[in-house]
């Protein structure tokens, strides 16, 4: 697993001023912790408009609770773990939204491109999942949340995320393999 784009220190200063309610500490750690919240909001949601406005409650709730961090896991957990649900309580707000078309992507040889279309598979394969799917899909395998953690997150059992977890992959390992599969049987993926 790599590492978490949060995986930003924080100096004890910035952050003791910050509980004091300085500004310019709060606007410090915005700074340092604004693309990777994004960025986890958006893997999670798929709407830019909603990760942004996602994004900034989280930070408001954070800057009106950061005396409540109590310092015995790194601050960019901590704040990780309020856009997450921050996240995931937006998705619960939202609609069901019908899933969109899974657009077909494959290089021709096994060079660098090989691999950026891979990347481009599964994020296009990623997008495709519903909401809550590709949520699980992203707190497991990226973010490293266990089982038990993303079943808390939506209020439901550990045994939730396994099974959202296992349906997800199997969708996401039959649009990732159906272009290599068409190729072997004899058709040309251009």
């Amino acid at each position: 697993m790599s590492q978490s784009p949060f995986e930003i220190e924080l100096d004890d200063i910035t952050l003791a001023r910050a509980r004091k309610g300085e500004l310019s500490a709060c606007e410090t750690i915005f700074r340092k912790y604004q693309r990777p919240s994004y960025s986890v909001a958006y893997r999670i949601c798929q709407c830019p408009e909603l990760s942004q406005e996602v994004t900034q409650e989280a930070f408001i709730t954070a800057f009106r609770r950061i005396r409540q961090f109590r310092g015995d896991a790194p601050f960019w957990g901590w704040l990780r773990k309020v856009v997450v649900n921050h996240t995931i309580s937006a998705l619960r707000r939202l609609p069901n939204r019908p899933d969109t078309e899974f657009q077909e992507y494959h290089a021709g040889t096994d060079a660098p491109q090989e691999h950026m279309g891979l990347a481009m598979d599964l994020s296009a394969a990623l997008a495709t999942l519903g909401a809550e799917d590709r949520a699980v899909v992203w707190l497991h395998d990226v973010e490293g949340y266990s089982h038990q953690e993303i079943g808390e997150l939506f209020g439901k059992t550990e045994s939730y995320s396994k099974t959202r977890l296992s349906r997800a992959r199997g969708k996401l390992r039959e649009l990732l393999e159906a272009p290599f599969q068409r190729e072997s049987a004899g058709g040309v993926v251009v």
